[in-house]
């Protein structure tokens, strides 16, 4: 009789706690979220903070944060106790316990109130387009890895606030086309760089030194490239890859040298491996001048 009374009253606990969890939950999030920002206040500015991540852009509870135009954006400042708020990606960060940054004459200043997603990557703050700051379909693939890079930080470290109505996202907090051609190019430049990992992996960077004398030199030894000892030295080749007209140099070994060079460019989309001008083929070292 006693256990099962004992039983009872575990379970009606339980059950209690539970109702209030469901009918306060808003409430318990907002206690929680203040008790860490007084933390963040106090702490030592010099070490590094609690993340704050309650709302993650990709989650879905993010649907219920408010969406933002430019107008209202840009009053976000900082200026007369206002928040200081900024865009990236169309996506709106509370940077606010970063005053010392993004405040009125610090050094990020340029980005609050606003989407200046190029300018992250052009490093380019004298002038303020609204037409062109947020257009990153301009940059090159790897321009749009460093901005998806950008965006991991202000999500881990900065709160998120909502959407910003633009190129990126609709007046219904949609995804646009332009956000749609963002994230395909985006993947593709992902693929791409795994791609160039592993290449370089399996055809390892050659030495490169320059003088007003000779020009540039490149050159392969058994640990040029990744410094990893092999059993091989190989041949320079100029390694290009399909999303640029830029090249590298690699070392092609002895035994894949002669297949490579009759080759040019194997299948689809692989990379194509083009000898120096006005070097042997199978010389370890070759010169040029840009």
């Amino acid at each position: 009789m006693f256990g099962f009374l004992k039983w009872f009253k575990l379970r009606f606990v339980m059950l209690a706690v539970a109702v209030v969890i469901g009918v306060y939950r808003t409430e318990i999030q907002q206690v929680l979220r203040n008790l860490t920002d007084r933390y963040l206040d106090h702490s030592d500015g010099n070490k590094a903070g609690i993340p704050l991540q309650f709302q993650d852009p990709n989650n879905e509870a993010s649907v219920n944060l408010p969406l933002f135009t430019p107008e209202q954006l840009a009053t976000y400042n900082g200026e007369n106790g206002a928040p200081i708020y900024l865009a990236l990606l169309g996506e709106v960060f509370d940077v606010t316990r970063g005053a010392k940054h993004y405040g009125t004459g610090c050094s990020y200043n340029f980005f609050v109130g606003r989407d200046a997603s190029v300018s992250f990557i052009s490093g380019e703050f004298d002038e303020y387009d609204p037409e062109t700051a947020d257009n990153v379909l301009t940059l090159k693939p790897s321009d749009l890895i460093g901005l998806a890079t950008w965006k991991d930080f202000y999500t881990k470290d900065y709160e998120y606030k909502g959407k910003l109505i633009g190129r990126f996202y609709d007046e219904n907090g949609q995804p646009t086309s332009y956000n749609d051609q963002y994230l395909a190019q985006l993947e593709q430049a992902q693929k791409e760089k795994t791609q160039a990992e592993q290449l370089l992996e399996k055809y390892p960077g050659c030495n490169i030194e320059w003088s007003e004398a000779t020009g540039t030199r490149v050159w392969c030894t058994p640990t040029s490239g990744n410094g990893k000892e092999r059993s091989w030295t190989g041949y320079p080749r100029k390694l290009y890859s399909r999303s640029t007209t830029n090249f590298q140099c690699a070392c092609v070994p002895e035994d894949q040298v002669d297949t490579l060079d009759a080759a040019k460019q194997v299948n689809h989309g692989d990379p194509m491996f083009k000898p120096y001008d006005n070097c042997d083929r199978h010389a370890t070292e070759c010169f040029y001048r840009v």
